[in-house]
């Protein structure tokens, strides 16, 4: 026997205020800048170990030498005669460098003064997420 009957007593509890709120927005949002640079590089990393490959398997079927006769046929092929280390993942290390050094600072900065104009949102008492695209812009220029 299956009980459909549904409680619609109303909660006893009052709804947060908006220095409740702005407390938890606040509370949510502390990772500092060294924190999301540090999380955005290896980010990057991992998908810079996803997508090397992916790259090198175009060079490759681009350069003029060897013909291809497929991605999987260049794929096989440059693994049989270099091995995943020295083929596919040749230059990983440079992909890396890269991450660290402008991945985590594009991404990082960004996403701090991201942040920063939605507290400042939250404290006008407007909506987190009402940025004009200008502003949006204007981040992505200086990150």
């Amino acid at each position: 026997h299956v009980n459909n009957n549904k409680s619609t007593t109303a909660s006893s509890e009052a709804p947060p205020s908006s220095n409740d709120m702005k407390e938890n927005q606040k509370a949510d949002a502390a990772i500092p800048l060294y924190e999301r640079m540090i999380l955005a590089a290896f980010a990057g990393m991992g998908a810079a170990t996803v997508c090397h490959p992916l790259d090198v398997l175009r060079v490759q079927m681009q350069t003029e030498g060897v013909q291809y006769k497929n991605t999987l046929d260049a794929a096989v092929q440059i693994y049989k005669r270099s091995g995943l280390r020295g083929g596919l993942y040749a230059g990983i290390s440079a992909a890396y460098l890269r991450q660290w050094l402008y991945g985590s600072c594009r991404i990082g900065i960004y996403a701090n003064l991201l942040e920063k104009a939605q507290l400042a949102n939250v404290a006008a008492g407007k909506d987190k997420n009402d940025i004009a695209f200008h502003q949006k812009l204007g981040m992505g220029c200086i990150s």
